[in-house]
């Protein structure tokens, strides 16, 4: 029995809409019938998106290996643990991709497009032919092919139904990001990585001091008439409530573009991902200051010196990374040299946590000299309900600092003290035996012995991956400590990635992992 001619459509059609567009068009070449049924079926196209494809179709050739960097994001980015070692694809080809959009049509609402390199703007083009308004969901890395000027008429179509938009290492200036702000109020997630153009004028600001000035200004006078803002009521377009942007390895992304940021999206961005730019350290000043110009207070609790409740409008910030940004031009991080608006008061670490109350992870490191331990301990007292915080490469902390974490904030689930020297066993052990719900932990180049590794074996319980490298004092029997613990249940249930790269007796422990740990865990 055929099931397309046997069965109801809607029935066929629920069938097939649980299959990736590659298994689909291996279905294609049944029949005739299957053919032109799944052709015209354009809601079975409504995804492309080819990281989510097991194979190519027969009729593409010419496979090609893409290695995957298997080495787990300590940050919780783990986006790699469920896939294979290898995958093999092949770049798709204009012809390809008009052909998935013309069967798609308007019923398209999601378009990835990771590093196909050899999609044109012929092919982006077959978004605007076959008439793809619908979009909710564009993905576009690393393409030279793609023009500013393509992507202000597809932003300019699609721009009403768009919630997330990732344009990552692509040709794009500020005039684009005011596009994309100005012509897509429900969008959400904004991904703009590795677009090294952008500048702080990429943002609007209403604030006189922050404006820009000279002939070639993104937000000019004309569109900052139409935005509808507490100093301009009568504006007639209403930005979007930005809940995630990411401008990660934007090299001209400078303190003043956070503080623009913050000044526009302070009630509702919860996700600002600023690391390898231009912010530095003073950027949590710039954080303060605009929440502050934009009415923000923070109240304290008698006693506690914690934020408890905030006015209208709430900073919303939940997760702030500016890892590995411009230390090196950073003054004192604790404000004894930083300049300062005379109605602010003195700027502390202390004054940034109490006006960021919900935020719960915070990404620091980086080969830097200026956060000490005073800061961390603001920070801790300040944010008690931390989940993740990196502080890698600060050379200055000492276990004070892991003490400080230890018993300010309990909650921690993902913890990155990699490649600071002077932490020891000590620290690491209060701080593991202080925060049980650990699950990714950076160890690498730390000082630590099998005493630390016998600990986190016995305390948690939920660790998935730990990484050791370069920790020369460790030995094969702390690795057994740390799988099996005391009891014998250790972590080797829960384990999902372990990396021992450059460690003593490594080839010995891995292949002795390989049999205690699951079939599926990363071992490196």
């Amino acid at each position: 029995m055929d099931p397309v001619s046997a069965l109801p459509s809607n029935v066929t059609i629920d069938i097939f809409r649980k299959l990736p567009l590659d298994e689909l068009a291996r279905c294609m070449l049944v029949s005739k019938l299957w053919y032109y049924s799944i052709d015209r079926w354009n809601i079975l196209w409504r995804c492309i998106d080819k990281t989510t494809w097991s194979n190519m179709p027969t009729s593409l050739l010419n496979v090609r290996s893409l290695e995957h960097e298997l080495d787990v994001d300590i940050l919780g980015d783990n986006r790699y643990l469920d896939k294979p070692e290898k995958r093999f694809l092949r770049f798709l080809q204009d012809s390809e991709l008009w052909n998935m959009v013309r069967r798609a049509g308007p019923a398209l609402k999601k378009l990835v497009l990771e590093f196909e390199l050899q999609i044109t703007e012929a092919g982006f083009h077959s978004l605007l032919h076959f008439g793809c308004v619908n979009l909710r969901h564009l993905d576009i890395h690393a393409n030279g092919n793609l023009r500013a000027s393509m992507i202000g008429e597809i932003i300019a179509r699609a721009g009403p139904c768009l919630e997330t938009v990732a344009l990552v290492a692509v040709g794009i200036d500020n005039s684009n990001v005011r596009d994309i702000l100005l012509n897509a109020p429900n969008l959400k997630h904004l991904d703009l990585s590795y677009c090294m153009d952008l500048t702080f004028d990429a943002f609007p600001s209403f604030l006189s001091e922050n404006t820009s000035h000279g002939d070639d200004i993104a937000w000019d006078s004309r569109y900052l008439a139409l935005l509808m803002h507490p100093s301009n009521p009568h504006g007639t377009v209403v930005l979007p409530k930005l809940a995630c942007l990411r401008l990660m390895h934007c090299i001209k992304i400078d303190n003043m573009a956070v503080s623009r940021i913050i000044e526009t999206f302070s009630g509702s961005l919860r996700t600002l991902d600023v690391q390898k730019t231009a912010v530095t350290i003073q950027g949590l000043y710039s954080v303060l200051r605009a929440a502050r110009q934009c009415g923000y207070k923070a109240v304290e609790r008698p006693g506690s010196g914690i934020a408890e409740a905030s006015l209208s409008p709430s900073l919303a910030l939940q997760s702030l990374n500016i890892q590995y940004s411009d230390f090196v031009s950073n003054a004192n991080v604790l404000g004894a040299n930083m300049s300062r608006d005379p109605e602010l008061s003195p700027w502390t670490v202390a004054d940034f946590a109490k006006m960021a109350p919900k935020l719960t992870s915070i990404y620091l490191g980086g080969r830097n000299s200026y956060i000490n331990d005073e800061f961390i301990e603001q920070l801790a007292q300040g944010l008690p309900g931390l989940l993740q915080v990196s502080i890698c490469e600060s050379e200055r902390l000492s276990d004070r600092s892991l003490l400080s974490l230890a018993s300010n904030c309990p909650k921690l689930q993902v913890a990155d003290i990699s490649r600071c020297l002077r932490f020891s066993d000590a620290g690491v052990i209060a701080l593991v035996q202080a925060c049980g719900g650990l699950k990714y932990l950076n160890l690498s180049v730390l000082a630590i012995t099998d005493d630390t590794l016998a600990v986190i074996g016995d305390s948690l319980r939920n660790l998935k991956s730990i990484l050791l490298k370069h920790c020369m004092r460790v030995t094969f029997d702390g690795i057994v400590a740390l799988v099996e613990g005391s009891n014998g249940l250790g972590c080797q249930f829960t384990l999902q990635h372990l990396s021992l790269a450059d460690s003593s007796n490594a080839s010995e422990v891995r292949e002795w992992c390989q049999r205690r740990l699951s079939s599926d865990a990363i071992i490196c």
